[in-house]
């Protein structure tokens, strides 16, 4: 597929203001972003008794109960609880309420879920369907609670309000309760694992524990406790909307520690979260700190020089960018899906190191390699075909091994796997590097 690209359409860092300002390489877009279904598909999945019934073409329903079925053969954390309810032109002409009654009703008697997540798409959301009207009606009929999620794609674009909105909805489940003193909830985290994180290391050391991990380790009864937890640590930003009502509705105070890259960023959101549960991590913290560093000054005699074109990572795009040009990389051009709450701070922070790089819309990577000629990139950071990257001269690495990492292991897994990246390309071997351990 070759699709006609123009840089000149795109605009330059320096010019970003607001969303609307991330342009697409070229009007017809290659492969596109995913949508607000794909978000739920990654988050319900988790929750243990719960059904989760997506409403919606063959299409859709197809598409997200063989993405759970993929997933689960990779992820044993993942529940088999999508079921689907396909429409017909008969319920997209007549309306399909009293169906969705049956199916429901059904569902709660066959299945006997404590909660029911209605996932409704973009066909569903067209013709007007009240979901809202309908879950009231049935709300005393069935023992499961029923929670809505609305997914049309056609009112943003990624799957980013999936997500959040699929977190959001768990807080319908949360009750009021006692807080345990030293417990905390992981909001947002969605990968197995959780108590092998560098921040549950250092945090059970001290004795603390975790209440919950929402969504990648919890059920709904265990949910209905969360506000038990004397603090939350939001490790993505899809869970502040959660985070924020939790505090509004249970008082429950929460730090925001994101997967940073930056040292002071990570050491702040260690020190924030001491302080709220009272710790002393200033000696551990240090360590890390001073492994990092060390590795921070051996790869800028590596890559600095280096210049690259960001594509996709588990990480926020505009951070990341700025940390490689603190190590002395220059970013060409950055795809950003959206502008995030301090996105403004990390452009002004690759501006202020001299750099000014074109912007584009994620998810179109077709024209993309219509202008690697005229960028001529050292390396693309993201998921791209390697036999096209190789074609054009250029390393490929992606940062998937640091998706479930928190805390300084983050920015150690990232330039372990970029050193390792460079140094194969550099050997004349194949050019994708995915993966390092640390």
């Amino acid at each position: 597929m070759v699709l006609h690209a123009n840089l000149s359409g795109l605009k330059r860092i320096s010019q970003i203001e607001t969303a609307k300002d991330i342009r697409p390489l070229s009007l017809a877009q290659f492969p596109g972003t995913h949508c607000p279904l794909f978000g739920v598909a990654l988050t319900a999945g988790y929750i243990k008794d719960m059904i989760v019934l997506i409403v919606g073409t063959d299409e859709c329903t197809y598409y997200t109960k063989n993405f759970n079925i993929n997933r689960r053969a990779g992820d044993a954390a993942m529940q088999d609880n999508f079921l689907s309810f396909a429409m017909n032109q008969d319920d997209v002409v007549f309306g399909c309420a009293e169906k969705l009654r049956a199916v429901v009703r059904d569902i709660d008697k066959t299945y006997a879920p404590q909660a029911i997540l209605l996932v409704t798409t973009c066909v569903i959301e067209v013709i007007g369907e009240d979901f809202t009207a309908l879950a009231s009606e049935l709300q005393d009929e069935v023992q499961a609670k029923l929670l809505i999620v609305r997914t049309e794609h056609f009112k943003c674009n990624s799957h980013i309000p999936g997500i959040e909105r699929c977190l959001t909805a768990f807080g319908e489940l949360m009750g009021q309760s006692t807080v345990k003193p030293q417990t905390v909830n992981i909001l947002g985290h969605r990968y197995p694992g959780i108590n092998d994180a560098e921040l549950m290391r250092l945090l059970t050391k001290k004795g603390v524990e975790i209440n919950l991990a929402i969504p990648s380790a919890c059920s709904v009864s265990e949910l209905r406790h969360a506000p038990s937890a004397a603090l939350n640590i939001v490790t993505d930003f899809t869970a502040l909307a959660l985070a924020a009502s939790m505090e509004e509705r249970f008082g429950t105070p929460f730090v925001y520690f994101e997967k940073y890259l930056c040292p002071e960023r990570i050491r702040q959101g260690y020190r924030d979260i001491a302080r709220h549960l009272n710790l002393d991590l200033e000696a551990e913290v240090a360590e890390l700190c001073t492994e990092l560093e060390a590795l921070i000054a051996a790869s800028k005699k590596v890559v600095a020089g280096k210049n690259f074109v960001y594509g996709n990572t588990p990480m926020l795009a505009f951070e990341l960018s700025s940390f490689l040009a603190s190590l002395g990389m220059e970013p060409l051009l950055i795809q950003a899906r959206d502008l995030y709450g301090n996105d403004a701070a990390y452009i002004q922070e690759i501006l202020s190191q001299g750099h000014d790089p074109y912007v584009a819309r994620v998810a179109n990577i077709a024209p993309l390699q219509a202008v690697y000629k005229e960028l001529r990139p050292s390396l693309y950071i993201g998921h791209e075909n390697p036999e096209r990257l190789r074609e054009y001269g250029v390393a490929q690495v992606a940062f998937d091994a640091a998706a479930a990492k928190l805390g300084f292991a983050v920015p150690l897994t990232v330039l372990k796997t970029l050193l390792r990246a460079l140094d194969t390309a550099n050997s004349g071997e194949t050019r994708s590097v995915r993966y390092a351990t640390v």
